[in-house]
């Protein structure tokens, strides 16, 4: 059960990710928009009143993404109790083992 929350989360995180970067490179500058870079004028990208809209959106994205960071965090403490260098090293130590054998 917690696996299915875990991996859900993790995609939900990503796709967070994703539109957080999005939003950031759309979003107004104190110079140029990114809408000048092609080859535009001084306009914005999603019309006149987009900076309103981009701003907000990018506080919600950033409040979600701290959310889902420290809730993956909490899960991966309470459930797992193991870090992900420990599981790496003791991956590498079996396939040790096992070339060993050989």
């Amino acid at each position: 059960m917690i696996e299915t929350i875990k991996s859900t989360l993790i995609i939900f995180h990503g796709v967070v990710c994703v539109l957080l970067v999005l939003a950031v490179l759309f979003g107004p500058s104190k110079t140029d928009d990114l809408g000048s870079m092609f080859g535009g004028s001084s306009e914005s990208v999603f019309g006149a009143d987009s900076s309103s809209f981009l701003s907000k959106l990018t506080k919600w994205l950033g409040s979600i993404f701290i959310i889902t960071s420290l809730v993956l965090g909490f899960i991966y403490v309470k459930f797992d109790k193991q870090s992900v260098l420990q599981e790496r090293i003791e991956l590498f130590e079996e396939k040790e083992e096992v070339s060993d054998i050989e």
